[in-house]
C-alpha cells in the first residue's frame, strides 16, 4: 500500500535542488483559479504565511516543522506531489542549516587583552570603587567612634546619678516626728473619710443627669465645671455625646455591564479557537472582516488567536484586554482567568 508517508520513494539531489517550491505553489494556485484569501481561509493560516510560502519565506514560522507542515497541506490543496516538494524543502533546509555550521577555530573568540573596550571599562569601574572607598572609609570610621564615645558618656554619667541615690542614708526617724504623726493621723482619717464621702457624692451625680435651669445635660455638676472653666460650652458637648440612630444601607449587587465574557471584532479574516475550563470548544473557525465573536462560558479561558493583526477589538468581561505580549509572529496564544 502506498501512503503519503511512504519512505522508500527517492529522489536525486539535482531534481530537488532545481524545484522552486515557491513557483510552484503559485503556479498550481492560479492553474486552480485561487486566490490567497481563499487558500488562507482553507488551510486556517494568515494570507501572510501564504505569501511566505510562495515567496521561499520559511523563516517567516516560528520553526521548520510548522512550515512543513503548512507546506504539505498547500500540496495537498493546490494537488502538486507531496513527496517531492517536502523533498526539496528538507534539502533546502539542509543546505541552509549546513551553511551555518562554521569551524570551532573560528567560532572561539580571541582572548581578550587590555586593549579590549570591556576590560577597560571593568578596570575603571574597580578603580572607582577602591577611590571612594579610600575617601569614604576613614569618615564612616570616625563618626561611628564620636558615636559610641557619646553613649559611652552618657552611660557613665547615668550609672554616677544612681550610685549617688543608692548611697545617701535613710534619716531614722526622730521622737518629735513620731509624736507628731501619731497625733496627726487621727486628723488625716477624718480627712480620708471625708474626701472618700465627696469623691461618691461626685460618682453618684455623675450616673444621674443634673437638671439646671440653664442647662439640662447628662454630665455632672464638677463636670459642667471643668468644662465651664476650660471655656467649653457643656450643651455642645452632651449634643456631641449623643447616640445618632444610623441607617442601614443594603448594598444590592449590580449587574454586570457586560452580556458575554469575550467578546471580539475583525478587520480580517482570522482563524480564532476558545476553549473553557472544561476543555470545551466553545469556537473554532475561521472569522470573516468585518464580523464579530461573542462566546461565555466557565473560567479560565484558552484562545489562540492565528492572525492577531485581524482583530481590532478583544473585550474580556466588559475590559479591553491587550493580548500583544502574548504575540509571536501574528500568533497569539494566552489564558484568561
Amino acid at each position: 500500500m502506498t501512503t503519503e508517508f511512504q519512505t522508500d520513494v527517492s529522489f536525486n539531489d539535482s531534481d530537488t535542488a532545481n524545484i522552486d517550491i515557491g513557483k510552484s505553489l503559485k503556479a498550481a494556485r492560479v492553474e486552480r483559479h485561487l486566490d490567497e484569501r481563499q487558500v488562507s481561509t482553507e488551510l486556517k493560516i494568515p494570507i501572510d504565511q501564504v505569501r511566505a510560502l510562495e515567496d521561499n519565506q520559511f523563516d517567516y514560522f516560528r520553526s521548520a516543522t510548522f512550515a512543513r507542515g503548512y507546506l504539505k497541506g498547500y500540496c495537498r490543496l493546490v494537488g502538486l506531489d507531496v513527496n517531492l516538494m517536502l523533498a526539496a524543502f528538507d534539502s533546502l533546509t539542509t543546505a541552509k542549516a549546513e551553511s551555518n555550521i562554521k569551524p570551532v577555530d573560528k567560532v572561539i573568540n580571541k582572548q581578550a587583552g587590555f586593549g579590549d573596550p570591556f576590560v577597560i571599562l571593568i578596570s575603571i569601574v574597580i578603580i572607582a570603587v577602591l577611590v571612594f572607598l579610600a575617601f569614604w572609609w576613614p569618615s564612616f570610621s570616625n563618626n561611628n567612634s564620636a558615636v559610641i564615645e557619646k553613649n559611652a558618656a552618657a552611660d557613665q554619667a547615668v550609672e554616677e546619678q544612681s550610685s549617688v541615690d543608692t548611697s545617701m542614708p535613710a534619716l531614722a526617724p526622730s521622737a518629735t516626728s513620731n509624736e507628731a504623726a501619731a497625733t496627726t493621723e487621727p486628723e488625716a482619717s477624718v480627712a480620708q473619710d471625708s474626701d472618700d464621702s465627696a469623691v461618691n457624692k461626685a460618682a453618684a451625680e455623675e450616673e444621674l443627669p443634673v437638671a439646671d435651669n440653664a442647662v439640662t445635660t447628662g454630665l455632672s455638676a464638677e463636670t459642667i465645671a471643668i468644662l465651664e472653666k476650660a471655656g467649653v460650652n457643656p450643651q455642645k458637648v452632651e449634643e456631641a455625646t449623643k447616640d445618632v440612630p444610623t441607617e442601614q444601607v443594603v448594598s444590592t449587587p449590580q449587574a454586570p455591564l457586560y452580556k458575554n465574557d469575550i467578546e471580539m471584532a475583525f478587520d480580517a479574516d482570522c482563524w480564532t479557537e476558545i476553549r473553557d475550563s472544561t476543555g470545551k470548544i466553545l469556537y473554532s473557525g475561521v472569522k470573516a472582516a468585518g464580523s464579530k465573536l461573542e462566546v461565555t462560558g466557565s473560567a479560565p479561558y484558552r484562545v489562540v488567536i492565528g492572525y492577531a493583526r485581524g482583530v481590532s477589538s478583544f473585550k474580556f468581561k466588559g475590559e479591553v484586554y491587550d493580548f500583544s505580549s502574548y504575540t509571536h509572529k501574528d500568533l497569539a496564544r494566552f489564558e484568561l482567568k
